[in-house]
């Protein structure tokens, strides 16, 4: 499996300008690729439904070419989720939540 470094997300307490709205997991989140060190913040509203380890503690995400093989075998924070033209997916690894993207074929 090859893994390729795309970002690193911090959870804040207070949302920061600037920042996008998705309302299916009611999360604000800054733009990484608009970081010079690709850090994403976000800001989870009450009755997010992401996991709350993902609420908590940052988690750093990966590029992968297959996200099915990526997650086989894995605690699973978020299943497999199509989202706008992007597969991602959260596992835990030692406490600690690792997001996984799969991008569109041919990006």
């Amino acid at each position: 499996m090859n893994y390729q470094f795309d970002h690193f997300g911090v959870p804040v307490k207070e949302k920061k300008q600037g920042m996008i709205y998705y309302p299916e997991f009611k999360v604000w989140a800054s733009d990484y690729e608009k970081d010079p060190l690709r850090i994403e913040w976000f800001f989870f509203e009450e009755g997010s439904p992401m996991h709350p380890l993902i609420q908590s503690v940052s988690h750093v995400c990966y590029l992968v070419e297959d996200i099915q093989r990526a997650v086989e075998g894995k605690k699973l924070l978020l299943k497999p989720t199509f989202y706008q033209g992007y597969h991602m997916a959260f596992i835990e690894e030692q406490g600690v939540p690792i997001e996984f993207i799969q991008p569109p074929s041919g990006a």
